[in-house]
């Protein structure tokens, strides 16, 4: 059942989306947060797409039964499970259409398609950078499904652009108990150390 609640929030983030053009912020290393963690390439399939790296806490490991084409990599800590559901972190990796250019455009349908599909609440969004990409954070509470309880989710999107190459990110991370200290605490340096970044 936690597989596939997290698979619904990871679909309920691909977007088809047309739009005006907007300058574009290339992304850059120099750019990134750091934190002291080690961090994790995630594999490419094309020598376009850009290179993902996730920050892995201590107690964090990985899970494949997530991959897809569009579920690129997760992590989740079965040391912090409760109630039947153990926390996670799921990155996703979409194409997008060649003739979209605004970000925030890509950003907003993300949300609203969260609303649409999963019927969040109390969502809220904050504007953010990643690498010196144009990204936006946003918390919300997914509704129960099944014998899973609500739970508290935070998604932090990034649109990445080079050329007439686009593509969207998203890093989510989710737990029944956000309250935990060591949920709070690794959650926070997975989304604050997450990079995107071009491909070599």
């Amino acid at each position: 059942m936690t597989s596939v609640v997290s698979a619904a929030l990871a679909v309920a983030l691909t977007v088809t989306i047309t739009s005006c053009s907007d300058d574009k912020k290339k992304p850059d290393a120099a750019k990134c947060d750091s934190v002291s963690l080690p961090m994790t390439d995630i594999p490419t399939r094309t020598d376009q797409e850009p290179r993902l790296r996730l920050p892995q806490p201590q107690g964090w490991e990985r899970t494949t039964k997530l991959d897809s084409e569009s579920i690129r990599y997760a992590i989740r800590n079965p040391g912090l499970t409760d109630e039947g559901f153990t926390p996670n972190a799921v990155v996703t990796l979409q194409k997008v259409s060649t003739d979209v250019g605004h970000a925030q455009a890509i950003l907003d349908a993300q949300n609203q398609q969260l609303q649409a599909r999963l019927k969040v609440k109390d969502l809220k969004t904050t504007p953010a950078q990643v690498c010196g990409s144009t990204a936006q954070t946003t918390s919300y509470t997914a509704p129960a499904m099944g014998k899973i309880p609500a739970r508290s989710a935070t998604s932090l999107a990034v649109v990445y652009q080079d050329g007439d190459i686009n593509y969207v990110s998203t890093l989510t991370v989710q737990t029944i108990k956000p309250d935990n200290p060591t949920y709070a605490t690794d959650s926070a340096a997975i989304l604050k150390g997450f990079q995107i970044l071009p491909p070599k």
